[in-house]
């Protein structure tokens, strides 16, 4: 009991959300989903402004945060105001109806990538930023995993990460189980797993398995996620819903770049030597044009 108050007191709202997620009744859930959707209001609503959004009672939103763990939901809002800023909430613009100009389609589609792209940015803590960066760059050896959406992103993670460090590799590569996968990490080794919406019914079950094989997990998910961040040891948030039919990816793009920039800066001259001999072995070879 003593040690499970000590993970609570270490833990965000958020995540203890997550940890409790599946045994939450659907009244409690309403208002969870709220708050995971957006974390940041959760300093500035009352109980009753939390309650009329979710469409709960006021008697819903105490018992959810006495699941929780908290005292009272003023102790979660403290909690809340004491966490670093995430950013404002992502303002898109409205969903065009009927025909519009060509021009006008242009431009309010660069002005919705631009805005995920800068809200994806501001919620990046420098703090977990540096954490993540120093997990890569220390680890004797990186996997990557994605599925579905997610594989490309987690494809372009490898081939950036894979330039500046040896040991870079998919855990979830085309031909292999996932147990084969997960089979070869363990202690002292690091996976980035990338999970964006309209993930696999067992993708947390999959991160909780990768764990308990005793590597790090490093997890970059979008807003719609549930469970998993509570398994992972360190989370990046990504922006990926627009208005549009189909998601965008440029926000999660950016974000893996930032990651490789701070990864080869950590790594300085060793990671440059690394590139040079990848470079050296392309011109041997007259791989490239």
């Amino acid at each position: 009991m003593q040690a499970m108050g000590k993970q609570q007191q270490a833990e965000s709202p958020t995540q203890r959300i997550h940890r409790t997620y599946a045994e939450l009744p659907e009244g409690e859930r309403k208002a969870a989903d709220l708050i995971l959707d957006m974390p940041g209001e959760l300093a500035i609503w009352s109980a009753s402004e939390l309650a009329e959004r979710a469409k709960v009672s006021n008697a819903t939103v105490s018992r959810l945060f006495r699941r929780l763990g908290y005292g009272s939901y003023e102790e979660a809002r403290r909690a809340a105001r004491s966490m670093r800023a995430v950013g404002s909430p992502l303002y898109l613009a409205e969903s065009a109806k009927g025909a519009i100009q060509e021009r006008d389609f242009l431009a309010r589609h660069i002005d919705i990538e631009m805005k995920i792209v800068e809200a994806t940015l501001a919620m990046v803590n420098p703090l977990t930023l540096d954490a993540v960066a120093e997990l890569l760059t220390k680890r004797r050896r990186l996997r990557v995993a994605g599925f579905r959406n997610s594989y490309f992103a987690a494809e372009y993670a490898r081939t950036m990460l894979a330039q500046f460090r040896p040991g870079v590799e998919m855990l979830n590569a085309p031909g292999q189980t996932l147990a084969e996968g997960i089979a070869g990490v363990g202690p002292g080794d690091v996976v980035l797993v990338i999970g964006l919406r309209r993930r696999p019914s067992s993708f947390t079950d999959f991160v909780r398995s990768v764990t308990e094989a005793g590597a790090d997990v490093v997890l970059i998910a979008d807003r719609s996620i549930r469970e998993a961040p509570a398994v992972a040891h360190y989370n990046l948030s990504c922006i990926v819903e627009t208005p549009q039919a189909v998601d965008s990816y440029a926000g999660v793009l950016a974000l893996l770049r930032l990651l490789a920039l701070s990864v080869l800066a950590k790594l300085d001259v060793q990671g440059r030597r690394h590139l040079e001999r990848i470079e050296t072995i392309h011109e041997k070879l007259s791989e490239l044009e």
